[in-house]
């Protein structure tokens, strides 16, 4: 076939607008009709003032500023020195400024600013699919992943590591000193640089020690930053790093479900998941305004206490338990019959366990029971059953035992284990495509408000790929205001 002429130095006859070099169904339009439907009051809540200054040289204007962060973060540029490289180069950065090419200290000092009230834009998306009947709400699912810190692991020491830092560092210190001090030069206006880092190291090795020392939450701390926590990642390498949260939604569209919005969203220095699970929840609940019929956990999120309260709100929790080997016991507490009457519980070979005492283990309260060392003795499931051969089997029986064995009965219908099958579809891919799509495989920013606004803007981003794809795909670009 015949090749088309190429001429790198061919002219437009006509200059075209800006406008005519973005296509009408790009995100960069999307992120437009978004920000520019803020209006005054939205602009307060974000803590911008959108008149600006009559005196001193024009500013650039927040519009410009936010739509080019918002879109940076939707495709994975998040270094302002590569944005402000984007906003000279590429066309959907020139069109949403304006052909205006703001600097990267510029774009800092907007960022920085005003990142902590990213949450306000979050709020806004969801509030935005909701209003147009975009999510289905009926379902829910939440999972944590965890992200690395802008800090290397090697920087996390315990006590004694930090004790025998500081150790090797005041032998470094004494040694350059003595060696500045024998010079035959005039003494110095300044510390040599490298004495100089010695000491910042060694005032900051102090600070970590007492910051240890201060809590007992963890028995680690990073001396880069000192808030992120020492963690197993995704592929089990260990991490310093921070547990980031996300509760999603399906997204419905006339064609049917379509894909996933974020309803709630946080960051914690905690390992576990096992606190978060109702103030997701509440949080999902606040900004969709619904309360979902059903929501998805894995078991890192099992508490018999959330349990207790779902149970009083009347709303249905698919979450395994972590030991799910024991429930399959022949001999598990569960196979024990309560009678309420007598206050005691009838193991399956018949014999009764009677009220013994209340215990308290971790500050909480636990009715125990026992049947007869004799009785247990003379069973023929006694190896089974239990390995207090002397004194019997024992129960103990905690406040929420009965929330529990409801959970477990519910755990074993039809409808939660298609749930529990439904989770990994509708929470993971989630995190696959901000890490993956979006590059955020690494926390730029250090501590623990910072990190929450950059993973607060990252699950923006994401909500907003979703809303465009929608708006893109519908019949006629319709304006979001």
């Amino acid at each position: 076939m015949p090749l088309r002429d190429m001429d790198r130095e061919q002219m437009w006859l006509l200059p075209p607008s800006l406008d005519e070099l973005l296509p009408q169904d790009h995100p960069a339009r999307f992120v437009a009709e978004i920000v520019d439907a803020l209006t005054k009051d939205d602009w307060s809540e974000l803590g911008v003032d959108i008149d600006g200054d009559s005196m001193g040289a024009p500013a650039y204007h927040p519009r410009a500023l936010l739509s080019v962060w918002v879109y940076g973060f939707m495709g994975g540029v998040r270094s302002c020195r590569k944005l402000e490289t984007a906003c000279r180069d590429q066309i959907p950065y020139l069109w949403l400024t304006g052909w205006q090419h703001p600097d990267h200290n510029t774009l800092w000092r907007f960022y920085k600013d005003h990142r902590q009230s990213m949450r306000k834009l979050f709020e806004r998306t969801v509030r935005t699919a909701v209003a147009m009947e975009l999510v289905d709400l009926a379902v829910q699912a939440v999972d944590g992943t965890k992200v690395s810190s802008n800090a290397s692991v090697n920087r996390s020491y315990d006590g004694a590591g930090l004790r025998g830092l500081l150790e090797r560092l005041e032998l470094a210190i004494a040694d350059l000193e003595a060696q500045n001090e024998a010079g035959e030069d005039s003494a110095a206006t300044r510390l040599p640089q490298e004495l100089a880092n010695k000491k910042v190291l060694r005032e900051r090795v102090r600070l970590a020690m007492a910051e240890l020392a201060s809590q007992k939450r963890h028995s680690r701390i990073n001396l880069t930053d000192p808030e992120a926590r020492v963690m197993k990642g995704r592929h089990g390498g260990i991490v310093a790093g921070y547990n980031a949260q996300a509760m999603v939604s399906a997204t419905k569209t006339e064609e049917g479900t379509s894909g996933m919005l974020v309803t709630a969203v946080d960051v914690v220095d905690e390992v576990n998941d096992n606190a978060l699970l109702t103030p997701m929840m509440e949080q999902a609940e606040g900004t969709t305004g619904t309360k979902s019929q059903m929501t998805l956990a894995d078991a890192g999120y099992f508490a018999a206490s959330h349990l207790a309260e779902f149970d009083r709100r009347g709303q249905q929790v698919v979450v395994p338990e972590s030991r799910q080997r024991f429930l399959k016991d022949p001999y598990h507490k569960d196979r024990f019959i309560y009678d309420g009457d007598s206050d005691t519980f009838r193991c399956p070979q018949g014999q009764t366990l009677e009220f013994l005492r209340i215990q308290h283990v971790n500050g909480v309260p636990l009715r125990l029971y026992r049947a007869a060392g004799a009785a247990c003795q003379a069973c023929p499931a006694l190896r089974a059953c239990t390995k207090a051969k002397e004194i019997g089997r024992s129960l103990s029986i905690g406040p929420h035992d009965q929330v529990l064995r409801r959970h477990r009965a519910w755990m074993s219908t039809a409808a939660a284990k298609e749930g529990h099958k439904l989770r990994k579809q509708l929470v993971e891919p989630v995190f696959g495509i901000i890490k993956e799509q979006q590059g955020a495989r690494r926390f730029l920013l250090r501590g623990l408000s910072n990190v929450t606004a950059e993973w607060i803007l990252l699950v923006t981003a994401f909500n907003l790929r979703t809303l465009w794809k929608i708006w893109s795909s519908s019949a006629r670009l319709q304006p979001l205001t």
